[in-house]
């Protein structure tokens, strides 16, 4: 194909590509090697993970103890009283599963403020000091969590960390500074082959986004990727989606319905099967759900909604169904994050209404120790159900929900068409037939994507007037086991040509 100005002006063989071309332009042979269109991750939260190294990692240890102790070796190095944040904490892969408590913080015997951040970002978990400096003591937020004599256990659920998340930001985070952190995470994007982001914005849930680190990087010729960014509250201005320009944009607004499976926050019309005394929560009323998307759609502002359990996913469309029978369809069509549980005819009336899913198709190979657990075997047919939405004919994107899960999107690709551990085993809770084929995981990093902004006839395909964001691997995919599709690499990225 040939690219000129940014633009694909012509496909075919190389015979009939010269004949189009003028001069001599400068030219790549892939050689046996595929080229794609450009790979979106559509739900990943940028900032937060470019941050990732200022905070103490916790993803590997394997028990409280080991991460009592690297918290620990940090607040050595930091003056007294200065705040200590551990971050992608995991209980379920520790040797011993204990969830963590502000009293168990507390047995660190540290000086300093300590919160631990949950890897889900659902859940924060401060010591004493950490909720009496962060003014949550007292607070009356239901979000954070009491014993049965009103004492905090120092447990913040959803949003109800963020004064604390603030705090420790004002302290760590300078702009300049994340700024680079910022643009090094975009270069390692792009050599994964991806050429655009969906960047969402949560910092109540310490996934917060920074635009002036996106904007300085595109002044200075250094993003090498396009990030459209979903923002958890509507602007105060009358822009609507779409707002900036080809590198940097405002995309829409950005809801969390529920929780998550692993803080036992993502609502469920029945409890846990390992926990009977949790359901999850609603995060809104639907009254205060529709009165959000109706002032979106009004505005021609896309929403995204994050639904994990199925009273979420009913809420959502139930909310939705409400909104259109009044406004009709939107320009840009409604798009669900994650849809973990959606049993029943929730497909069927997602596909009625035009509704994106947006998934994470690691999760499924992420989880397969926790989702069992956690849900019961009556639910799991229905869990991380990719195949029944592509049946459906429901659009599905792919992303990573980074920093949660790996950035790479091959990671994603193998596991949506293996629906197995790295072994060929198939996950008990996974039928064989739930996996795609490896046309439709690539359709849910390239094609999809733009698709669901609405941007379908102009980026996404090698087409003749697309634009040229494309990526060439270091073989032919479709030439591989399936197994060893966690190991494509990318050879270059362009964007833009």
């Amino acid at each position: 194909f040939l690219v000129e100005g940014g633009i694909i002006t012509a496909v075919g063989s190389a015979e009939e590509i010269r004949a189009h071309t003028t001069g001599n332009p400068e030219g790549v042979d892939a050689g046996r090697n595929l080229g794609t269109p450009g790979l979106s991750d559509c739900h990943i939260h940028l900032t937060a993970q470019a941050k990732q190294d200022l905070y103490v990692d916790l993803g590997q240890v394997r028990s409280l103890g080991e991460a009592l102790d690297e918290l620990r070796r940090r607040a050595e190095k930091l003056p007294k009283g200065s705040w200590v944040r551990g971050v992608n904490y995991n209980e379920e892969a520790w040797e011993e599963v204990v969830r963590p408590t502000r009293r168990l913080l507390d047995a660190a015997g540290l000086d300093n403020p300590l919160v631990i951040s949950r890897y889900c970002g659902h859940v924060q978990v401060g010591n004493t000091e950490a909720l009496k400096k962060g003014g949550l003591w007292d607070s009356q937020d239901p979000n954070v969590v009491r014993d049965g004599a009103g004492v905090p256990t120092g447990v913040l659920n959803e949003g109800a960390g963020g004064p604390i998340i603030s705090a420790i930001a004002a302290e760590v985070e300078k702009p300049g500074m994340i700024t680079s952190l910022v643009g090094s995470t975009c270069e390692k994007l792009a050599s994964l082959g991806i050429t655009a982001v969906h960047a969402c914005d949560a910092p109540s849930y310490a996934l917060g986004e920074d635009m002036r680190a996106f904007q300085d990087l595109e002044e200075t010729a250094r993003l090498p990727l396009r990030v459209l960014c979903y923002h958890d509250a509507l602007p105060n201005f009358s822009f609507r989606s779409g707002f900036g320009s080809k590198w940097v944009q405002y995309a829409g607004f950005k809801v969390f319905c529920d929780g998550s499976i692993g803080g036992y926050t993502a609502a469920m019309s029945s409890p846990y099967a390992d926990n009977p005394a949790a359901s999850g929560q609603l995060n809104h009323s639907d009254e205060e759900l529709y009165a959000l998307l109706s002032a979106a759609q009004e505005r021609d502002i896309q929403v995204q909604i994050h639904v994990i359990g199925d009273l979420a996913i009913d809420q959502a469309v139930r909310t939705i169904e409400r909104v259109a029978r009044e406004l009709g369809r939107p320009k840009r069509p409604y798009r669900l994050n994650h849809c973990t549980y959606c049993p029943g005819d929730l497909a069927k009336r997602m596909k009625a209404l035009g509704i994106v899913v947006d998934a994470q198709p690691v999760q499924p190979y992420r989880n397969r120790f926790m989702a069992p657990a956690r849900l019961g075997g009556e639910r799991l047919p229905f869990s991380y159900a990719y195949r029944r939405f592509f049946d459906e004919g429901l659009v599905v994107t792919g992303s990573s929900d980074g920093p949660i899960e790996d950035l790479n999107p091959w990671a994603g690709i193998w596991a949506a068409v293996n629906r197995s551990d790295e072994n060929g085993v198939p996950m008990r809770y996974s039928p064989p037939d739930d996996r795609l084929t490896l046309d439709e995981a690539l359709r849910m990093y390239t094609v999809n994507p733009w698709i669901a902004v609405g941007r379908g006839n102009e980026l996404g395909r090698i087409l003749p007037g697309y634009g040229a964001d494309f990526t060439v691997l270091d073989c032919d995919p479709f030439d591989l086991p399936a197994l060893e599709l966690k190991n494509v690499r990318h050879r270059c990225t362009f964007v833009e040509g």
